[in-house]
């Protein structure tokens, strides 16, 4: 599975065009002249996959099993990044 999600290009062109928090601090405040801060997703209690797209997944060339795979459920539920990937909220 590891393989399927490496092949995933991440533009992240939002993170390196537009202004960013100067404030690295996580916590819930007012946020101006920034488009974004950067932030690291918040672990969830043993993610599970409860549905995916098979026709997106096709798009991104992702095969079934990948989808269906603790991994994927681990990177999209935010417990884990995949290589590429910048997180940010906005």
């Amino acid at each position: 599975m590891g393989a399927a999600l490496e092949t995933l290009r991440f533009d992240n062109s939002f993170v390196r065009e537009l202004p960013e928090d100067p404030e690295a601090a996580n916590r819930r405040r007012q946020v101006t002249g920034a488009c974004y801060s950067r932030v690291m997703p918040s672990p969830v209690v043993r993610p599970r996959l409860l549905s995916y797209s098979p026709e997106v997944a096709a798009l991104l060339g992702l095969p079934g099993a990948a989808c269906e795979s603790e991994e994927f459920a681990e990177v999209f539920a935010g417990n884990r990044t995949s290589q590429g990937m910048e997180p940010y909220a906005a």
